[in-house]
């Protein structure tokens, strides 16, 4: 009982977050303008803050961390075909939308706050590291699955390569890493501010993604959004977790891997489907549908991943 309760002490926050967010939207105190500039402070100011001051005031070094970051991403690699073969009953033009929603996680915001409430400030700064890492493979998996199961997407390394090089997010972590190696010692007045800015993170943009979600496609959902959502929610984390443990990751290490693993369908698999020509609908079912169920795939996770690698 102690195991899922503290399992429920690190998810259940953070879902109900999401249902406060779903709640002031249906009533009309969060408009959709207001969501869409949040979210876009969020992305370039705010959560590049987070990720930078938590990683450049961690003890987290990279090279401490390259057995969870090689698990982590040989790990993602894996799911890739996997989620491939599972599409392959599906119509053609939707499987791009089915693998995307199949293996990439909104590891950003949900998967970061998992951490943050589990581990604090050390766990944030390693599932940012890591977070890193996979988010480059996201897009790369992503541009290439639209290019080859979409007729208007043409893939573009020299895009591919700026989107990567121009994330926010990604940049703030290598020059935050980058910070650390030389020994750069920052005013205590900008510490301070890039605390006030990383503090409204998480709460600001859970409350925009529970703000974006529309449960009514849940009724409109078919049988490929459920198998796409099972895979993420319940593939996607063993597989990572069998990978860590090959690695011989510690407690921690496991459970950070755990838990982006576990995170649910990522937004930004719904607008690469509708500007790449994919299944925008199936996109949205995956995310809603894997949004709600992941409070309960994640809680059961931790708690087994409690008892069994304690």
């Amino acid at each position: 009982m102690e195991t899922f309760s503290f399992a429920l002490s690190v998810t259940a926050p953070i879902f109900l977050t999401l249902l406060v967010g779903y709640g002031l939207a249906r009533v009309g105190l969060l408009s959709e303008s207001f969501v869409d500039d949040a979210s876009r402070l969020v992305f370039l100011v705010t959560l590049p803050a987070l990720l930078f001051f938590n990683i450049f005031g961690s003890d987290a070094q990279l090279g401490e961390e390259l057995p969870l970051l090689a698990a982590g991403l040989i790990g993602t690699v894996l799911t890739v075909p996997l989620a491939w073969v599972v599409a392959r009953p599906l119509e053609y033009g939707d499987r791009s939308a089915f693998i995307q929603g199949a293996f990439r996680g909104n590891l950003g915001i949900i998967g970061l706050a998992w951490a943050a409430n589990a581990y604090g400030p050390a766990g944030l700064a390693q599932a940012a590291l890591l977070m890193a890492v996979i988010t480059i493979f996201y897009n790369v998996a992503a541009v290439a699955l639209f290019a080859v199961y979409s007729q208007k997407a043409k893939f573009s390394w020299v895009k591919l390569a700026r989107d990567v090089v121009t994330n926010p997010l990604i940049l703030a972590i290598v020059l935050a890493l980058v910070a650390k190696g030389v020994g750069l010692v920052l005013p205590q007045m900008i510490v301070q501010t890039g605390d006030y800015l990383a503090s409204v993170t998480l709460p600001l943009a859970l409350l925009c993604i529970g703000a974006s979600l529309d449960l009514s496609m849940l009724r409109r959902s078919s049988f490929g959004a459920f198998a796409a959502s099972g895979f993420k929610l319940l593939v996607v984390p063993v597989v990572l977790v069998a990978v860590g443990w090959a690695f011989g990751l510690d407690t921690q290490s496991m459970a950070i891997l755990f838990l982006l693993a576990a995170a649910p369908t990522a937004s930004a698999s719904f607008i690469m489907a509708r500007a790449l020509g994919g299944n925008s609908q199936l996109a949205a079912n995956i995310i809603a549908l894997s949004t709600l169920f992941s409070i309960i795939t994640a809680s059961i996770g931790l708690a087994l991943l409690k008892v069994y690698v304690p």
